[in-house]
């Protein structure tokens, strides 16, 4: 740390939640210093730019009813683009199932459709978000923090057999490339059901016939611009190794030997990085716990380049949906005026991306490009590899958003966001009301009032 005087607060991590905590406390009149382990800011958002256009690995595209990531662009003159026209590709994807290609038009009378007769229509990408959308328990995403919604702490695959449904279902409405956990059984069904009332939260705050929103510029330029208006600015490439508390000050040691004091620290490293780090005190109870055991979803992206429209040659949409290492397969566009395709990016989830971050990449390459092409054979040779990026094997995040398991939710919520001593915590897992970009806001807001309100 340069010579001069000591921050009043160290954030701890360059991301939406820590930049967010920064500025307030900056606006708030108290000096901040940024930290961060990257030798660059956004955290889980990284935009790469590229000869056919902007890769979104992380987050990208900001729900209509993002309140704070809205307000945020507009005050630091990141423009919005309107995203809906290239969401509706989303929902224009063939199925791969136990190797087999199943057109759209095929799947409701399809003898594989495990669906009950009222939602064979859903397609397998769409079935967990129609139910637990349709079924969901929780008037607002508040509510499953509220003790009362406690016995739906279960296993989500638990709650669907409730329903009535066959395990063939639930491994094809949920399992074969699940959003959180490693399938049904692995993940509460209170958090699939917050997801759920946040989403239709966002819808009834969205304007009219939008959808979502994309960054100009890539979403990397919004916490770009947060992090130019700090006047300390961000010390890139610290890695945090300890931090100690001795009740008067805070004191953060980092690799290579950086050593900043200061009153307080916001701390808003995920909790499989903040494992890594050593505190003294170290943290004790249920807090300790749920930093030692909650997880993070693993998810790993593969971006390929594209010779040929070979779509048009075989006649099927040029997204896949798949149940295994490519998982959702999703044609890339240059933006939401263009239908041209210029790329795809395979989003992995759960085992499959475990199975991918074992293999160097090459070979995770050539194990999704082979799957692509035995069930295309009009996608021979047309794929070009030109990038991974896997957030559960980035030391730095340990996965791409929190998880909670079966009885997590009511056990850890209320205790892992308490301030320890003079260390105060932020971060996407650490939300109460919110998901996501919006979400990580939510908590740097949380964070720098707990410290306004210590004085």
């Amino acid at each position: 740390m340069s010579a001069g005087r000591r921050p009043d607060v160290v954030v701890l991590g360059a991301g939406l939640s820590g930049l967010t905590a920064a500025l307030m406390l900056q606006e708030a009149g108290l000096d901040v210093q940024v930290v961060e382990a990257r030798g660059r800011v956004g955290g889980r958002i990284r935009s790469v730019p590229t000869a056919a256009g902007t890769l979104e690995s992380g987050g990208a595209t900001i729900g209509a009813g993002y309140r704070r990531v809205i307000t945020a662009a507009e005050r630091h003159g990141v423009g919005l683009v309107d995203a809906t026209p290239l969401l509706r590709f989303f929902r224009e994807q063939e199925l791969v199932l136990d190797g087999g290609l199943v057109g759209r038009t095929e799947w409701p009378d399809h003898p594989a459709n495990p669906f009950p007769e009222r939602d064979r229509d859903l397609m397998p990408w769409n079935f967990a978000r129609v139910l637990t959308e349709r079924e969901n328990p929780l008037d607002t995403p508040e509510d499953w923090l509220d003790p009362s919604y406690a016995r739906r702490d279960v296993p989500l695959r638990d709650w669907m057999k409730g329903l009535g449904l066959s395990e063939a279902a639930i491994r094809v409405g949920y399992d074969l490339n699940p959003a959180f956990g490693r399938d049904a059984a692995d993940v509460s069904a209170l958090l699939v059901f917050f997801r759920a009332a946040f989403s239709a939260s966002q819808r009834r705050a969205a304007p009219e016939g939008v959808v979502g929103f994309n960054l100009e510029g890539g979403a990397t330029r919004l916490p770009e611009r947060m992090a130019a208006g700090l006047g300390r600015g961000v010390h890139f490439d610290r890695e945090v190794r300890r931090i100690e508390d001795d009740g008067r000050g805070v004191t953060v040691r980092c690799a290579g030997g950086s050593v900043y004091r200061t009153r307080r620290v916001v701390c808003s490293l995920p909790f499989p990085v903040l494992r890594q780090v050593a505190l003294d005190p170290p943290l004790s109870g249920l807090q300790g716990e749920a930093v030692r055991e909650l997880p993070s979803q693993p998810v790993t992206q593969l971006h390929f380049g594209v010779r040929s429209p070979f779509w048009e040659a075989d006649g099927l949409a040029p997204s896949l949906y798949t149940d295994g290492p490519a998982g959702m397969f999703a044609a890339a566009r240059p933006d939401s005026a263009s239908i041209e395709v210029t790329g795809f990016t395979a989003w992995v989830m759960g085992d499959q991306a475990r199975r991918l971050d074992a293999l160097p990449a090459a070979e995770a390459a050539a194990l999704v490009t082979r799957e692509i092409e035995s069930v295309r054979p009009a996608a021979r040779n047309q794929l070009e590899f030109i990038g991974l990026k896997s957030w559960g094997a980035d030391p730095f995040a340990g996965g791409a958003w929190a998880t909670f398991r079966p009885g997590q939710v009511t056990r850890f919520a209320a205790a892992m966001r308490v301030a320890h001593g003079r260390v105060h915590f932020c971060g996407e897992h650490l939300a109460t009301a919110s998901r996501g970009m919006e979400g990580a806001m939510e908590s740097g807001e949380r964070a720098a009032r707990e410290v306004l309100e210590c004085g």
